[in-house]
């Protein structure tokens, strides 16, 4: 029986005891995004769960704290289905206005968690890839008439400024997550009027922010920022351009070289 046991719990281990270096590198990135896919699904069918159920208790169960807040009519209350991030419960005051209550749950933290996976799990993945990738370049970038090491540092080269560039693209992504409020990238007044409305967006090639809109005047503005993504993605692409023009270099003097031996 003792052997039995242990036999069942080193089957999973024997598989993973099997995988290379190279197939390790590639399953983890792709388990980081099954784990985010997974938990993606729980969070549509938690909002979805949730909303059923706050719809069964009707607006005075399940937006008890809308009523007692506002002061709305309790057979006013309507629940809003807002998928995948719970409901919103909504209701007309007496004063005419709209009053309204989100209610995500453990779905918010949820999405949250699914895309750190997701955005972990790709750039890793884009990582290894890039990185086999050039490792089965150098591996045959050898030259018997002694220019090897010449081509192993210019593919080195162009592959770290390729492996830079989505890097940066990713960066941009974040940064334009942290800054999509307007928080240190628009202004709060043009020309001596109120900014009335703005909006923040992205741009990936190459990886700039920008911030547009107008003013209580009807004035048109618009400002660009380059942050640390854009010098990122420049670094990148300069590195590459030197790893190919070194490449191309050795490879002409290689040629001419057989040309004069013939």
């Amino acid at each position: 029986m003792e052997t039995t046991v242990r036999a069942a719990t080193r089957g999973p281990f024997r598989f993973v005891r099997r995988l290379s270096r190279w197939q390790m590198a590639f399953l983890l990135p792709c388990a980081a995004m099954v784990i985010a896919l997974l938990l993606h699904v729980a969070q549509w069918v938690t909002s979805w769960i949730s909303t059923a159920l706050a719809q069964a208790r009707g607006g005075v169960g399940a937006c008890s704290d809308l009523v007692t807040d506002f002061g709305v009519d309790p057979d006013a209350v309507e629940i809003i289905d807002r998928a995948p991030f719970g409901f919103v419960c909504q209701a007309s005051t007496y004063d005419g206005g709209t009053a309204m209550i989100e209610h995500s749950g453990a779905t918010s933290a949820m999405f949250i968690t699914s895309a750190g996976f997701a955005a972990l799990g790709s750039a890793v993945l884009l990582g290894v890839l890039l990185a086999f990738t050039v490792t089965r370049l150098l591996a045959s970038a050898r030259s018997p008439r002694g220019d090897g090491g010449v081509d192993r540092w210019a593919l080195l080269l162009i592959g770290i400024g390729v492996f830079v560039l989505p890097l940066m693209m990713i960066g941009q992504h974040l940064q334009w997550y942290a800054k999509s409020d307007g928080f240190g990238i628009c202004p709060e007044s043009v020309s001596g009027n109120d900014v009335l409305g703005f909006s923040v967006t992205a741009d990936y090639l190459p990886p700039s922010l920008t911030c547009s809109g107008d003013t209580v005047t009807g004035q048109e503005f618009s400002v660009t920022q380059y942050g640390f993504p854009f010098y990122g993605f420049l670094a990148g692409l300069v590195v590459a351009a030197v790893g190919l023009a070194l490449l191309i270099i050795v490879r002409v003097r290689s040629r001419r070289r057989k040309g004069a031996e013939v």
